[in-house]
C-alpha cells in the first residue's frame, strides 16, 4: 500500500507523483471537508491502515475458523478397527464374531 504525501504543492502516492484524477478527488475532500491537504492526506493514508488491518484480521479469524471446521480426510489408526472416518458419530456395524462349529458332544464331555 502506498503512502498518499503532500510536498511541497505536488501530491505523492507510493513515493511518485499521483495522477490528476487523485490530485483532483483530494483537492475536492479538502475543500469539502475544510481541511488542509495535508491533513487530507494524512486522514486517507489512517484510512487505508485501518482498512488493511481490518482485512488481516478478519483473514486470521476466518483461517480459525476454517481450522475449526476442517474435516481430515485421512483414516487413523483408532478408527480403522471401527470402519469409521475420524471424528464421525456415526457407528459403523461390527462384524460377527465367527463361532467355531463344535460338536454337541464334545462341547458337554464328561470329565
Amino acid at each position: 500500500m502506498g503512502r498518499i504525501e503532500y510536498r511541497e504543492g505536488i501530491i505523492y502516492y507510493g513515493g511518485s507523483r499521483a495522477g490528476t484524477e487523485l490530485e483532483t478527488v483530494i483537492l475536492v475532500l479538502s475543500a469539502t471537508g475544510r481541511k488542509t491537504v495535508s491533513e487530507t492526506c494524512d486522514l486517507l493514508n489512517q484510512l487505508m491502515q485501518s482498512f488493511d488491518d481490518t482485512m488481516a484480521s478478519l483473514k486470521d479469524v476466518m483461517e480459525g475458523i476454517g481450522g475449526l471446521l476442517e474435516v481430515s480426510q485421512d483414516i487413523c489408526e483408532s478408527c480403522k478397527g471401527r470402519r469409521t472416518r475420524h471424528g464421525s458419530r456415526i457407528k459403523a456395524g461390527k462384524p460377527r464374531k465367527a463361532v467355531a462349529s463344535i460338536k454337541w458332544h464334545e462341547k458337554y464331555r464328561p470329565p
